[in-house]
């Protein structure tokens, strides 16, 4: 063999070995990002699980309120409304919903009377701090109701969104990041949880027990965002790289309803890899057409139907996205 060909020879042998070398670290890291996003959606699976468990014999609640009083724009002290109860300690409140005065407000606290929502902050998720009628409608941002209207369709601001449920199209109204329920409860710390001819509901609150007094409440948190123009990625691809995503995670409340002096149990659930769209919560995230809230509650069929849409990252630093859902029946009689 010549000089020449050994040092072609060598050189083949070197390139070969370079594009070997390559291919082991490309699947290596492939590898770990399966392995990572694998994981993020056992952690999701598992949480569903355990929510499966807990929900199974719980009952569904609608915090949904009236002000007897109008909120004034700019105030920030208080809101008062006939009855905070099933309102989580602190979260954010829809008023006006649909109507030209929506706006969206965060509250830090509850009163021991349960008619005021404290220390407000106006104006979120893309709306407006403004002056709110008497008798103005008061929601839980969490809430997703389907509507009783269905057919024919609602008006278009009569609804927030279309979710494919199993039996078709759902017209909802609210975000659907948050659910409120209690569970059956022996205030005693024993199992007789019957009272005459129906249950004791309430909640079992960590360092305090099973009260009547209790309540429990799933909701979303965000912690980070994604924003596709910084990245150039079409996350929920509806053609462009303008939305803005929150990142978080489901997280569980317990609280006293009529004890603010109780402390709240506060946990996280799962992964810390949910996203939604900022001031689109409940909305599409993966273009089939149909919204997606967290959280949908259907009373009429007594079902909670739960969707967590992930995000992870690639071997190539792209976002990588999963949903997993669960249908899960509660106690709730079915409306008929």
């Amino acid at each position: 063999m010549s000089m020449l060909e050994m040092m072609i020879s060598v050189s083949l042998f070197v390139v070969i070995m370079l594009a070997s070398i390559g291919l082991i670290e490309h699947d290596r890291k492939l590898s770990r990002s399966t392995v990572h996003m694998s994981q993020v959606e056992h952690m999701a699976q598992q949480m569903l699980f355990r929510l499966e468990g807990e929900l199974a014999n719980a009952f569904g609640e609608e915090p949904i309120a009236v002000a007897p009083v109008g909120l004034n724009g700019g105030a920030t002290n208080q809101l008062q409304v006939d009855s905070t109860l099933g309102f989580p300690p602190e979260g954010l409140l829809v008023i006006d919903r649909g109507e030209a005065t929506e706006e969206r407000i965060a509250y830090e606290g509850l009163e021991d009377g349960q008619v005021f929502f404290q220390n407000l902050e106006r104006g979120l998720q893309c709306t407006f701090d403004v002056t709110h009628p008497v008798q103005a409608e008061v929601l839980w941002a969490g809430l997703a109701e389907p509507l009783e209207q269905q057919s024919p369709p609602p008006g278009a601001g009569d609804f927030d969104g279309i979710a494919l449920e199993s039996g078709g199209p759902l017209y909802f109204r609210g975000d659907g990041i948050g659910f409120s329920y209690r569970i059956p409860v022996d205030p005693d710390g024993g199992q007789d949880y019957i009272n005459g001819d129906d249950l004791n509901w309430g909640a079992n609150i960590p360092g305090v027990g099973p009260t009547l007094d209790g309540w429990s409440c799933l909701y979303f948190q965000a912690k980070d965002e994604f924003v596709e123009s910084l990245h150039g990625d079409d996350i929920n691809l509806d053609g462009d790289t303008d939305d803005v995503y929150d990142i978080g995670q489901i997280r569980q409340v317990v609280w006293d309803v009529t004890d603010p002096d109780v402390p709240s149990h506060d946990l996280g659930l799962g992964p810390t890899a949910v996203f939604q769209e900022r001031c689109n919560y409940g909305g599409d995230l993966d273009n089939d057409g149909f919204d997606d809230p967290i959280f949908l509650w259907n009373q009429e069929t007594n079902e909670l139907h739960v969707r967590l849409f992930l995000i992870g990252t690639s071997v190539s630093n792209q976002p990588v996205t999963r949903m997993v859902e669960s249908v899960m029946f509660l106690r709730n009689e079915p409306e008929l």
